[in-house]
């Protein structure tokens, strides 16, 4: 996760020239090699879609790299397809054969907040695409359970009741956009402006991995410290306790991409 030191490059450039004698002005060490293009894939987390990754992405591709910001079924652009039928593994499935269908490889699988339960069942299934896993903020799930029962008690029930009074039974009502912190009044209509409600089906299903979690790739947690995002603070506590975990702290808040993009963009260029 630490980025090539650039003083330390330079150091052995000089000392170069000087047992090589090179003298003449003319004469230049030869840059360093730029950092090769990588292959990133962003799964937007509850209520959002691939819309959320705009910024992060932008700086990405800025930099040389391929990124693609897939949305799941029933959310965003594809919020006319929400059903009650819409499953954790319908969302696995999507980033899947996103994946196989781009025809891409050696993938950086990044899953912010619900969905590193996506990436996780995803590796499950083609982790010989797959170069490493990063978990922004993110939900993990052990094998056998569901998000309903990984989270706190009094959370859950107050979504299920959201679900069955505001949701139709179908779907997690969106949020107060007014959790979100310091944002001006351009981003947060920007936000509210695309937030669709969350398959509840997602939350229900178990996560079912046929593999030890991560299937053999590299983790990174990037755990976003400025603020506790309630959910995921016994989760957190439980993963830090846990080997095979690379732990990065980003001094954000919760859903860096919206909160603060160029700071996650920093971040997710080290991978």
């Amino acid at each position: 996760m630490t980025p090539p030191n650039p003083k330390r490059r330079s150091f052995h450039a000089g000392a170069l020239a000087l047992l090589l004698g090179a003298a003449a002005p003319a004469v230049q060490a030869t840059p360093a090699h730029a950092p090769r293009p990588k292959t990133y894939v962003l799964v937007h987390g509850a209520w959002y879609g691939g819309w959320c990754w705009e910024k992060v992405a932008s700086q990405l591709r800025a930099q040389g790299h391929t990124v693609s910001t897939p949305t799941c079924p029933g959310l965003g652009e594809q919020a006319h397809l929400l059903s009650k039928d819409i499953s954790l593994t319908t969302f696995i499935t999507s980033i899947t054969n996103h994946i196989l269908y781009q025809g891409i490889s050696d993938v950086i699988l990044v899953g912010s907040g619900f969905a590193g339960v996506v990436i996780s069942g995803v590796a499950d299934r083609i982790a010989h695409l797959i170069n490493s896993l990063v978990y922004v903020d993110a939900m993990v799930l052990t094998s056998g359970l569901s998000v309903f029962e990984a989270q706190p008690a009094a959370i859950t029930r107050k979504r299920q009741e959201q679900v069955l009074a505001q949701g139709q039974g179908v779907a997690i009502p969106v949020p107060s956009v007014n959790d979100y912190a310091n944002l001006d009044s351009e981003a947060i209509a920007w936000v509210s402006q695309r937030l669709t409600p969350h398959p509840v089906g997602t939350y229900q299903e178990k996560l079912v991995l046929t593999h030890p979690l991560g299937n053999g790739r590299p983790r990174i947690y990037i755990d976003c410290t400025a603020s506790p995002f309630e959910p995921l603070v016994d989760i957190k506590k439980q993963l830090r306790s846990q080997a095979g975990w690379t732990w990065v702290e980003l001094d954000t808040h919760h859903d860096p991409m919206i909160t603060d993009p160029q700071a996650l963009s920093a971040c997710l260029a080290t991978v």
